[in-house]
């Protein structure tokens, strides 16, 4: 006996994707590719989503790191080991087993970024209020920056007030506000020492090319998946975004920013 058989369902949801992030240019798009692309380094364990304007550390011939950052939604205590980041669909979303820690604020020679203001958006009725932003760098870079970092133990999205509440399984050792915003951290490489020290890099220090669609992923592993399953990407670069629509950009990113009208990031 034969049954044919047939399923079909709908389902929606709300997310940043197919809202409008890229500058629009009258004499058509430009963009530079990057032909060959590279294995993802930093692949999430469960599905994931790669947004439009998302950007990349990509280093030719060892692979792609996805760049993700969290905006702090509510003040936390130094000693804290909950806290909540934003779950708007423009921070990332914190996964178990994720490192994070405070994005940093000064460079390499010890010289502040000061970032006056950045440009604002209305979302609700998408229009782009430009304000006056200034951006001072000295000159130096983050490569010897350090910070504590902490691994997330449990994740709980509360979609009423569109926040992830992280444990974490210790406390970052700083005081963190709705200013703050927090990077993965290059956990793996303080773990490989003879004796780790609780502190390490940020993981994407030199974000340099876009993602240029929104792309579901799915799981790396569990779900029945055995042995290794790899994501190879290209990205993009010489494009220009709305920085109000993209992900929180800190300020040792914001830094890198080769546009010199408010509100747009161009890389």
């Amino acid at each position: 006996m034969v049954t044919n058989l047939a399923y079909f369902y709908e389902s929606s949801r709300k997310v940043r994707g197919g809202k409008w992030v890229w500058v629009k240019d009258s004499n058509g798009e430009q963009r530079g590719n990057v032909l060959l692309g590279g294995t993802i380094l930093n692949p999430k364990k469960g599905f994931d989503r790669l947004y439009a304007a998302q950007l990349v550390q990509y280093t030719p011939a060892q692979g792609c790191l996805i760049f993700r950052s969290f905006k702090v939604q509510a003040n936390a205590a130094n000693n804290a080991t909950t806290i909540y980041v934003e779950g708007d669909g423009y921070s990332d979303a914190p996964e178990v087993g994720m490192y994070l820690m405070i994005a940093p604020k000064t460079l390499k020679s010890g010289g502040a970024i000061s970032v006056a203001s950045t440009s604002k958006l209305d979302v609700a009725d998408s229009k782009v209020d430009l304000a006056d932003a200034t951006f001072t760098v000295t000159t130096g870079d983050i490569s010897d920056y350090t910070g504590t970092y902490a691994k997330v133990t449990a994740v709980v999205f509360d979609e009423t007030n569109k926040k992830f509440q992280l444990t974490l399984e210790n406390a970052l050792g700083t005081a963190i506000t709705t200013d703050t915003i927090l990077v993965e951290g290059d956990a793996a490489a303080d773990a490989a020492l003879a004796e780790p020290t609780g502190s390490c890099k940020v993981l994407v220090p030199n974000p340099n090319t876009f993602i240029e669609a929104d792309r579901d992923l799915l799981p790396t592993e569990g779900y029945g998946i055995t042995g290794t399953a790899n994501y190879s990407m290209s990205a993009v670069y010489n494009k220009q975004a709305w920085i109000a629509r993209m992900q929180p950009l800190p300020d040792y990113v914001l830094a890198k920013n080769k546009s010199y009208i408010d509100g747009i990031f161009w890389i």
